[in-house]
């Protein structure tokens, strides 16, 4: 079992290598970039990133249990770790790893939110919309779907200052949530046949 002092040290390494991750992306050095993002993964969870890669969501999630609780520093960081490489995959015109990671990113940051309601920020909204429109041509997996479901249910409990800051609307979100749930049922009617 790690300590909290460990954990916080892993943390805070691997958020400096994000920070060298990002500036590494914008000068075009794609190969460096992509190399600390896969460190940093196996550093935050302690198996390779190609393992990760193979995993499912859930089961990564499930490895981030500690003491009961969802790691969710550990899992903020994987979720923007796994934006930066889809950003990369898509600035080297591989839109399929591309997604993939996106995909991850995006669960990865609504469970955060979902964990702790502190971490429901203008910033982290803004993170979400942005992942939601770069996946919008894209199927949602039935577990991002519902997790996103969730989030946009959470959000219609805040106020319109709040949701202004995050640049979303209750209209906006009223119409997000019922394209959603059409999904949902759609892949739920899949799934049952």
């Amino acid at each position: 079992m790690f300590t909290e002092d460990y954990l916080m040290r892993i943390i805070n390494q691997a958020i400096a290598v994000l920070m060298s991750v990002v500036g590494l992306r914008k000068a075009g050095k794609y190969s460096e970039a992509r190399q600390m993002i896969e460190q940093a993964i196996q550093q935050l969870t302690t198996l390779s990133a190609n393992l990760i890669d193979q995993m499912d969501d859930a089961s990564i999630l499930s490895m981030l249990i500690t003491s009961g609780q969802l790691d969710i520093g550990r899992l903020a960081v994987l979720g923007d770790l796994y934006q930066e490489e889809g950003a990369i995959f898509f600035e080297l015109g591989q839109p399929v790893p591309g997604i993939f990671a996106y995909m991850r990113a995006l669960r990865f940051i609504l469970e955060v939110v979902l964990a702790d309601d502190s971490q429901l920020s203008p910033e982290s909204m803004a993170k979400i919309e942005a992942l939601v429109q770069k996946l919008k041509q894209n199927p949602l997996p039935i577990d991002t779907q519902l997790a996103l479901s969730d989030y946009y249910r959470r959000l219609l409990d805040k106020d319109d200052q709040t949701l202004a800051a995050g640049g979303m609307s209750r209209n906006q979100i009223d119409q997000a949530l019922a394209k959603l749930q059409d999904q949902i049922d759609s892949s739920m009617n899949t799934i049952g046949n």
